[in-house]
């Protein structure tokens, strides 16, 4: 047997395997709005095998599907901004995808997209740096109250509030967090848009602005008669935020939806 016969390990030469990633958009509707995290994993998890879509699955002795998502979303608030990450065995087209699983997800989820992922791109989850938000307060803040005091809330150096961690609760500057705040209302009925910091590394929940917002005009809060709605996950990109579905394409195969 020579040196080379000798040495050879198959095993240092087998290419590694491909993987087949795709970001899937959804949405959360009011038929939904709460239903938990888990639930909604259980949901998609449920509907990928109704669909009988060729889903990746872990290895070992309880294998599971290849999902996972991105922030888990307040009970009670809507979106059209949810994303996951879905493993397939195979490749398949994006199309497919959204297709088979809106067959058979109940009323109020609803896939938008799905994008291929190159295998080097972060988990939604990881990825993610800020949210956007509508927010739809109760009769008391009246949109003439929003447009008097909106701008002088904003130009506050800092705003304190006392923000809960995993720990603990300590007084906090979200201000820094705010990254854009619109009064949008259209007619009697008072809107406001906020673009807030989201993720592993900076998060604030778009409940403890309007807590903060409250005081700030002097208005009593009453937190479980305003709605909120999510726009959009974002990641960064550079200097910049763009949402978590693009720059984010295998460019191979085909393309995204």
């Amino acid at each position: 047997m020579t040196t080379t016969e000798k040495d050879y390990n198959p095993k240092a030469f087998t290419p590694p395997k491909e993987r087949f990633l795709y970001r899937v958009k959804f949405t959360k509707g009011e038929e939904v709005k709460f239903i938990g995290h888990l639930d909604i994993m259980r949901l998609f998890q449920r509907a990928i095998k109704r669909a009988k879509l060729p889903v990746a699955y872990s290895q070992g002795f309880n294998p599971h599907q290849l999902l996972s998502f991105a922030s888990p979303l307040t009970l009670g608030t809507t979106s059209e901004g949810e994303y996951g990450d879905f493993e397939m065995a195979r490749k398949i087209n994006p199309q497919t995808l959204v297709d088979s699983l809106n067959e058979v997800l109940p009323r109020g989820v609803r896939v938008i997209s799905a994008v291929p992922m190159k295998n080097q791109a972060e988990k939604a989850m990881a990825a993610m740096a800020g949210a956007e938000y509508i927010i739809y307060p109760e009769e008391s803040m009246t949109p003439n109250i929003i447009e008097a005091h909106l701008d002088g809330f904003l130009k506050q150096q800092e705003i304190i509030m006392m923000k809960k961690t995993k720990k603990d609760t300590k007084a906090t500057d979200i201000r820094q967090d705010i990254f854009d705040m619109k009064h949008i209302s259209d007619g009697k009925e008072p809107k406001i848009y906020v673009f807030l910091a989201a993720g592993s590394q900076r998060n604030l929940k778009p409940s403890l602005v309007m807590e903060a917002f409250y005081q700030y005009v002097g208005l009593e809060f009453f937190p479980y008669r305003i709605k909120y709605h999510r726009l959009e996950l974002y990641r960064k990109e550079g200097d910049t935020l763009v949402p978590l579905s693009e720059g984010i394409s295998d460019g191979n195969g085909a393309e995204p939806v």
